[in-house]
């Protein structure tokens, strides 16, 4: 769910603070990404929950509108859309520091196989960074996310030093885009964590 926090910070512990929602729509974990470069608005941010099949995800819009919700809710935030978001490749749900790339592309599948391999070369070279490759459903025009992650801000750098320094993995990343990617519509960094896990 992407929306317009008034307070940032007061809506992230209004949530950690009130789980009801969450566990009413029976979610496994649910946390949040702030954007905090490349933002298009003040507030901006995603709050997302994970469920183990899309099944499980598309039966929440039926147990909980976020446009008809609580009014404490209606102080804190203004709620944009809602997407059902597939991750196309294995994604180790551990959030941190992320960069997320909207992005069209000519075969999303393929792409994710390629950021598999990429995944697994940078683990290589000694680095503990996530890469998440999300189709949307029922999100109107919305774009394929790329989304790399690592624990640091300083550890997202360091890979994007080695890669203007020549590394080889980039050759992956340079392949994958001029191969599958035919648009790169928005790119931002975002700090996410989680908020709730079901007990």
């Amino acid at each position: 769910m992407h929306v317009k926090a008034k307070d940032v910070n007061a809506y992230v512990e209004y949530m950690k603070n009130n789980t009801g929602v969450f566990k009413a729509i029976d979610s496994d974990v649910a946390g949040v990404c702030v954007v905090k470069t490349g933002n298009e608005y003040p507030g901006e941010m995603f709050v997302w929950n994970a469920f183990p099949s899309v099944e499980k995800a598309f039966i929440t819009s039926e147990l909980y509108d976020p446009f008809d919700a609580p009014k404490e809710f209606d102080k804190l935030r203004k709620v944009l859309y809602s997407v059902t978001w597939k991750p196309l490749k294995e994604f180790e749900l551990n959030p941190g520091y992320e960069r997320l790339w909207r992005i069209k592309t000519t075969d999303s599948r393929a792409f994710a196989k390629e950021m598999t391999k990429l995944e697994k070369a940078v683990a290589k070279a000694g680095h503990n960074m996530r890469f998440g490759v999300f189709e949307p459903m029922g999100g109107g025009t919305e774009t394929i996310h790329l989304r790399v992650v690592t624990d640091t801000a300083a550890e997202n750098g360091k890979v994007v030093d080695e890669y203007y320094a020549g590394a080889s993995y980039g050759e992956i990343w340079d392949e994958a885009f001029a191969k599958y990617v035919t648009d790169v519509v928005r790119e931002t960094t975002e700090f996410c964590e989680v908020i709730y896990t079901k007990q």
